[in-house]
């Protein structure tokens, strides 16, 4: 029993320092507003006074976090090494799986195999001091065996999954904020429409004022329109990029506009109308499922709170009640 807690608190402790981790590297990352205030000085500043090319890539290099300037890389080459033994078959899965998460970290599938096999290693290797530990531990053979066992297949279970549950995390995080943000998008390409711009310059104004998934995949869509790739294939690789139901109506709705010969600007708004609708009805799903998911918490952890303060204190007097009656029978 000993050993089973010595390890529960091992792994909330190593999942604590992991999650304060994230935390921080989060912590470390420059806002919006930074880089548009790092842009503004830096347009300033060469606008005064021209500067060496080679003084202006040492700036670049030195300009950064923590971070982008030392951690990635150094994950990235070690990951890289890790990931050298990818099998081909599942290079094209996790390509697609890390395009929907939003390619986090930069990485490619090479590099996330390559964190997802050093996790598993590092659980191999929990595994093996819990095993170790619980020999050493004095008390019956068996249930030694038995709780270092268990202690040892949550541990490199845990490393199993946890790459695979926080990329689908982030994926779908990722594909509810589009779905989320997407009426409001709809919103402003209408009233730039409206304004006299084209359709590919309007996304382009939404992918520049919005840093967002959003904003980001449809500046995507114009570079690959100013590369030479039609519209129409362009619009139809955000839908595989993003793979929500959202994204594809309004992108089925646009391509069948431009074929009619229909215009932009009224059906951005019918369109826009229409995601403001789906996302109340959303809402109210998400509303109603509210009182489900939290009977759960309420059974497990308020009710028996509350019945221990409202009974505890008549427990004792019933506890004496009950010996008074046993007593008188006798």
């Amino acid at each position: 029993m000993e050993l089973l807690v010595t390890t529960t608190c091992a792994i909330a402790m190593v999942a604590a320092g992991g999650l304060l981790l994230l935390i921080s590297l989060r912590g470390a990352q420059s806002s919006a507003l930074n880089h548009r205030l790092y842009d503004y000085v830096d347009q300033a500043v060469l606008g005064a006074k021209p500067q060496d090319s080679l003084l202006q890539s040492r700036s670049r290099e030195l300009s950064g976090t923590f971070r982008a300037r030392i951690l990635t890389p150094l994950i990235r080459g070690w990951t890289g090494v890790l990931g050298s033994l990818t099998p081909t078959s599942t290079l094209k899965q996790l390509e697609e799986q890390l395009a929907l998460a939003g390619n986090p970290l930069g990485m490619g599938p090479r590099e996330f195999y390559g964190l997802h096999v050093g996790i598993m290693a590092l659980g191999l290797l929990i595994a093996y001091g819990l095993m170790r530990n619980g020999l050493a531990v004095s008390g019956p053979a068996g249930s030694k065996a038995l709780l270092s066992a268990i202690a040892a297949a949550l541990a490199v279970i845990m490393c199993y999954y946890f790459p695979k549950a926080w990329l689908r995390s982030r994926a779908r995080k990722r594909r509810d904020s589009i779905a989320k943000g997407l009426p409001d998008a709809l919103d402003m390409l209408s009233v730039c429409v409206e304004a006299g711009l084209g359709f590919d310059k309007a996304l382009l104004r939404v992918s520049e004022q919005w840093r967002t998934p959003l904003g980001a995949e449809f500046g995507r869509v114009v570079a690959e329109v100013g590369m030479g790739i039609p519209r129409r294939e362009a619009m139809r690789n955000l839908v595989d990029r993003v793979n929500s139901q959202e994204i594809a109506s309004f992108v089925a709705v646009i391509l069948q506009s431009d074929q009619l010969g229909m215009s932009i600007k009224d059906t951005l708004h019918a369109q826009a109308e229409q995601m403001r609708i789906e996302r109340r009805f959303r809402a109210q799903e998400l509303a109603r499922k509210m009182p489900l998911k939290m009977l759960f918490p309420l059974t497990l952890l308020i009710f028996p709170a509350i019945f221990a303060v409202v009974l505890g204190p008549a427990i004792p007097a019933l506890m004496e009640f009950f010996a008074t009656l046993n007593s008188g029978g006798q």
